[in-house]
C-alpha cells in the first residue's frame, strides 16, 4: 500500500461534505500543500494532461475494437474453409476498413482547421499557468503540475483544467458555466452543501474545468484532474453528434430489420423450392447492403460545412449548429427601438422574420409595421412565444433562431434552437450561442443557412442512393428465391459493398448549390419523411422492374440462355448505380471531377466482369454482344428518368 492510495477514490460527492471534510479526505488544508507533498503527489498520480482527441493509433486501431470485425473474419474464414468465396468478404471488409480509417483522418484534420480559424481561441483555452498555495505561499506554475488536495487561486477571465470544491470566494464571484451547459452568470459560495443526487451544474459550491471567472476572485481544492473532470465525463458521454446521425442511427436500424426479414423470408422461399440458401449468400447480403461508414460520412461533411462558414468568417460552435440552422423555419432578432434594420427576404426559402423589442405591446405593434415584419414586446413572456412558434418538440420539426445582442438574452439563445450572436456581443454571449456572425449585419445570416441546407442536402442525396441500392438487392434476392434462382454472391458484393460507395460518396463533395436557397424548408428539416420513402420506393420498384424485364425477356424459360440473362441482368443492375448517381447529382458529370471518376472506374470494371475471361468466371458471367450490352445500359436509364420525373 503507498502513501497516497487514498487518493485513488475521487469518485466522492464532494458538493454534499462540508469544506473542512474534503481539506481532511485530501490531507490538504486552506494553506494548501507542501512543496514535497506536492512533488510526490505528482510522480504517484501523474500530470494533469487531458487526454489527446484521437491520436492517430487510435484511429488505426479502430476497425479492431469492433466485435464487428472479429464476426466478419470469423465468417469469411469458415465460408473459406467450406469452399465458398471467404476472401471477397474479407477483402471488403478490408476495403470499407481503409476508407473509414481514412474518413477518421480527413475528419480529425478538418477538426483541426476548425479550431484554428476559431474567433478568440485564445481566450478560449485554460490557463497554462496557474497560482496555487504551496507551504503558505502564493507560487506560479504551470497547470500540468496540479495535484489532488492542491488550493488553487481563481482571478477573472481565468479558466482551469481542473475541478474544484470552493473554499473561498468574494463578494462578487461569478462563474461562467456556458461551455458545459450551464447558466453564463453564477454564484459560488464555499460554505453551502448540497444533496449527493444534485446535477452537477447546480451545485454552487463547485467549480469545473472548462468554466470561466467572469468577475471576482475564488480558492478552491484540486478534487479532480485530468480525463476525471466533469467535463471530460461529460464528454465520454455525450450524445450523438448531431440531429442527422441520430436520424442515420434510425434509418440503420431500419436496415438491419428489413435485411433480417429478406434473409428469413428467402429461406422461407428457398426451402419451398427445394434450394438451400447456404451461409455466403446469407453473409453476402447483410455485407452487401450494410451502410457502412454512413456515419463517419455525415460527421466529415459537417465539419467541412463548419470550416467553409470560418472560411466566410462564420463560425458555428458545434455541428449540431448546422442542423439547427439548416431546419429554421423563423428569425427572431432582438432589436432596440431606435436601431436600423435591413433584412433579407427569405419568403422563398420558407422562413419568416419576427421581432422581439425592448418596448411595450403598443410600441412593439407600431415599430413592427414600420419595419414590415411581425415584432412582439419582450417583455411579455418571450420565452413561451419562441415555445408556441417551434410548436410540438415531439412531432414538429420547426426551428426557431434568436438574434441576441445584451446578457439579459442568454436564457431566450438557450430556449432557442439556435442563438446567434455577433463579434461584437460580450463572451457570455457568444459563449450561449451557436453561430457567431463577424459583426452585427444580418445579411450574412443567408450564407449560413444556404451552407447549412447544402451540408444537409449532400448527407440525403448519399443516403437515399444507399438505402435505395440496399433494398434493391434485397428485393431481388427475394424475387430470385422466389422463382427458383439463386443469386450469384460476388454480383451482389460488387454492386452493394463496392460499386455503390463508390459513386454514391462524390455526392457529398459537391460545392454549395445556390438553388438550395429557393427550395421549402421542410426539405430540410428531417430525412425520415414520407416524401423520402416515395424516392426509395420508386428508386427501387424502376431498377428492379428493369433488372427483372431484361432477365426475363433474355431467359424466356430456355435453361440455356440462363447465362446470358444473367450476365444481362448483372450488368443493368450496375450501371443502374451510375444512373441513379448522375440523376441525383447537384452539379453535371463533367463538372464533378471525382464523381466522372468515379463512373469510369466502375463502368470499366463492370465491363472487365463480362468480357474478360479471368474476371467472367468469378463473376458467373458470359461474354455479351453489342445489341445485348445496348438493351442492359438502356434499361438500366429508367431509374435516371424517374428520378428526372420526381424533380419536375
Amino acid at each position: 500500500m503507498t502513501k497516497f492510495d487514498f487518493l485513488s477514490d475521487i469518485q466522492k460527492s464532494w458538493h454534499s461534505m462540508g469544506v473542512e471534510q474534503v481539506l481532511a479526505a485530501l490531507e490538504s488544508s486552506v494553506e494548501g500543500l507542501s512543496y514535497v507533498n506536492a512533488r510526490q503527489r505528482l510522480r504517484q498520480l501523474g500530470t494533469n494532461k487531458l487526454p489527446r482527441s484521437r491520436p492517430l493509433s487510435k484511429i488505426l486501431l479502430q476497425p479492431w475494437r469492433s466485435p464487428l470485425t472479429y464476426m466478419l473474419l470469423g465468417a469469411a474464414a469458415y465460408l473459406q474453409w467450406q469452399g465458398a468465396e471467404g476472401w471477397a468478404i474479407i477483402f471488403v471488409g478490408g476495403f470499407h476498413s481503409a476508407i473509414g480509417i481514412g474518413i477518421s483522418l480527413w475528419s480529425a484534420k478538418t477538426r483541426e482547421k476548425v479550431s484554428r480559424d476559431r474567433p478568440q481561441r485564445r481566450q478560449n483555452e485554460p490557463s497554462t499557468s496557474v497560482i496555487v498555495l504551496r507551504d503558505r505561499e502564493e507560487i506560479e506554475l504551470p497547470a500540468r503540475d496540479l495535484v489532488l488536495g492542491d488550493v488553487l487561486v481563481l482571478r477573472e477571465g481565468e479558466r482551469p483544467n481542473v475541478d474544484l470544491r470552493v473554499i473561498e470566494t468574494s463578494e462578487d464571484l461569478r462563474v461562467n458555466q456556458t461551455n458545459l451547459g450551464g447558466e453564463a452568470i453564477c454564484y459560488k459560495q464555499a460554505d453551502l452543501t448540497f444533496e449527493e443526487k444534485t446535477p452537477p451544474l447546480e451545485c454552487s459550491n463547485m467549480i469545473y474545468a472548462g468554466t470561466e471567472i467572469s468577475a471576482g476572485m475564488a480558492k478552491g481544492v484540486v478534487i479532480a484532474t485530468s480525463r476525471f473532470t466533469q467535463e471530460q465525463s461529460a464528454l465520454n458521454h455525450e450524445k450523438p453528434f448531431s440531429v442527422i446521425h441520430a436520424e442515420l442511427q434510425k434509418l440503420r436500424q431500419v436496415w438491419l430489420g428489413v435485411l433480417l426479414l429478406v434473409i428469413t423470408a428467402a429461406i422461407a422461399f428457398s426451402w419451398q423450392k427445394g434450394i438451400v440458401i447456404n451461409a455466403m449468400m446469407a453473409a453476402v447480403l447483410m455485407v452487401s447492403t450494410y451502410p457502412q461508414n454512413l456515419l463517419r460520412i455525415a460527421t466529415q461533411v459537417q465539419l467541412s460545412g463548419m470550416l467553409d462558414l470560418a472560411k466566410q468568417r462564420l463560425w458555428a460552435r458545434f455541428p449540431s449548429v448546422l442542423d439547427a440552422i439548416a431546419r429554421t423555419t423563423t428569425i427572431v432578432p432582438i432589436v432596440e427601438s431606435d436601431v436600423v434594420l435591413s433584412f433579407d427576404n427569405l419568403s422563398r426559402a420558407g422562413i419568416e422574420w419576427k421581432g422581439l423589442i425592448r418596448a411595450s405591446a403598443d410600441d412593439a405593434e407600431a415599430f413592427g409595421l414600420a419595419i414590415g415584419i411581425a415584432t412582439y414586446s419582450y417583455f411579455d413572456a418571450p420565452q413561451e412565444r419562441i415555445r408556441q412558434w417551434q410548436g410540438n418538440y415531439s412531432t414538429s420539426n420547426h426551428a426557431v433562431a434568436i438574434i441576441g445582442s445584451d446578457v439579459e438574452d442568454i436564457p431566450l439563445l438557450r430556449t432557442a434552437d439556435v442563438g446567434i450572436c455577433d463579434r461584437t456581443c460580450r463572451k457570455e454571449l457568444q459563449d450561449s450561442a451557436g453561430l457567431i456572425l463577424p459583426k452585427e449585419d444580418f445579411h450574412y445570416l443567408p450564407i449560413a443557412i444556404l451552407e447549412s441546407r447544402a451540408t444537409f442536402d449532400r448527407l440525403q442525396r448519399t443516403a437515399l442512393m444507399t438505402a435505395a441500392s440496399s433494398f434493391t438487392l434485397a428485393s431481388l434476392t427475394l424475387i430470385d428465391a422466389a422463382a427458383g434462382f439463386s443469386a450469384v454472391p460476388l454480383q451482389l458484393l460488387w454492386i452493394g459493398a463496392i460499386a455503390t460507395p463508390l459513386v454514391a460518396f462524390p455526392l457529398v463533395l459537391e460545392p454549395t448549390h445556390e438553388s438550395l436557397l429557393g427550395q421549402p424548408a421542410h426539405r430540410f428539416q428531417t430525412m425520415l419523411r414520407p416524401s423520402n420513402y416515395l424516392r426509395i420506393l420508386l428508386a427501387v420498384t424502376a431498377t428492379v422492374t428493369a433488372v427483372s424485364l431484361v432477365f426475363w425477356m433474355k431467359y424466356q424459360g430456355q435453361p440455356s440462355l440462363l447465362s446470358q440473362a444473367r450476365s444481362m441482368a448483372f450488368v443493368t443492375l450496375g450501371f443502374s448505380q451510375i444512373f441513379h448517381a448522375c440523376a441525383i447529382a447537384r452539379q453535371s458529370v463533367l463538372g464533378n471531377l471525382p464523381l466522372l471518376l468515379s463512373i469510369s472506374f466502375v463502368s470499366t470494371c463492370q465491363i472487365a466482369f463480362v468480357q474478360v475471361p479471368w474476371f467472367s468466371d468469378w463473376m458467373v458471367t458470359v461474354p455479351l454482344n453489342g445489341i445485348e450490352w445496348t438493351i442492359a445500359i438502356l434499361s438500366a436509364t429508367s431509374v435516371f428518368w424517374v428520378q428526372e420525373l420526381i424533380k419536375n
